[in-house]
């Protein structure tokens, strides 16, 4: 319960930490004229709802299943992921523009301005990456579940990403001031454009993929795990889903090859059970049947 807390707060600060930081990139990035503050500022955006995310993710983690949500928020991780990674590809799409434009056509930029607000930045995601560090927060905690500490590092690299962006800033400013080349920042705004297009993608797509139930897995591997019993006649109607990033869900139909007692069927299924969970299936339902059932499909039958 403690590290919950601690996770919780530490989680919260950073979040208060970097909304100021992106209110100040914005504010200095019209100022200035600096694209590539805009973007950063955008791209910090996009980590804070990230932190959001694993934040709702350890609050709700704790609650169990209700009359009404019967799954408890299991999705709520993948619908807020696939909305935030929309509107940072849609946002990223727009600085790409009108960096390209700024690119042809340069504007005068205050390069002071950008080096000491990109320097703020760096103390800011620098000092938030140090926050996240699981060292941190967990050397007292060691019985933690796995999918916990996960949480947290996926929030450390997006700090740790943020920082080295940051420090890219710092180099554009003092690169702009010293030689006057202004193109820079357009340049260091498209590039990192394309940077965050890029990673944020897999996000985007597996929340996508997570929310219409697809599977993840080598299904005729799952197939030959279920089959291993030698009670088991055949197998159709398998599904397997991902309802978000730390659980695996999946049902099958058995057909027994003889009429089994009902504590001999069970162990059948726990057999099963036992199975797929070393393959990272975490709540898998079997339907046992008699060989009435018998059917040549074997994979995702639909009547």
């Amino acid at each position: 319960m403690q590290s919950l807390i601690d996770k919780k707060t530490t989680i919260q600060r950073v979040i208060f930490l970097n909304i100021a930081l992106i209110i100040s990139e914005i504010i200095a990035g019209i100022y200035s004229g600096s694209m590539a503050l805009i973007a950063d500022a955008f791209h910090n955006l996009g980590d804070v709802l990230a932190l959001f995310i694993a934040l709702i993710a350890i609050i709700y983690g704790a609650k169990k299943a209700t009359e009404t949500m019967t799954f408890g928020y299991i999705r709520a991780e993948s619908m807020a992921a696939f909305v935030n990674s929309i509107f940072l590809s849609i946002t990223m799409i727009f600085i790409f523009i009108e960096s390209v434009q700024r690119f042809l056509n340069p504007l005068d930029i205050n390069a002071p301005m950008v080096i000491f607000t990109s320097l703020i930045a760096l103390f800011v995601n620098g000092f938030s990456t140090w926050l996240l560090d699981q060292k941190n927060i967990e050397h007292h905690h060691e019985d933690e579940h796995e999918h916990e500490d996960m949480n947290i590092k996926s929030a450390y690299l997006h700090m740790l990403g943020d920082a080295f962006v940051s420090l890219s800033v710092v180099v554009g400013g003092i690169i702009m001031y010293f030689y006057g080349i202004n193109t820079i920042d357009s340049l260091l705004s498209m590039i990192f454009s394309i940077y965050v297009m890029v990673a944020n993608f897999p996000i985007l797509k597996n929340s996508f993929l997570s929310l219409i139930d697809s599977n993840s897995y080598n299904i005729k591997n799952i197939e030959e795990l279920i089959m291993q019993s030698s009670e088991i006649l055949s197998i159709h109607d398998l599904h397997l889903y991902r309802p978000n990033s730390k659980e695996s869900y999946g049902s099958v139909h058995i057909v027994l090859k003889n009429d089994l007692l009902l504590s001999e069927i069970e162990k059948v299924i726990e057999s099963i059970r036992e199975r797929v969970c070393k393959k990272g299936i975490t709540h898998f339902i079997v339907q046992p049947e008699s060989t009435n059932y018998h059917l040549d499909d074997i994979s995702c039958h639909t009547h």
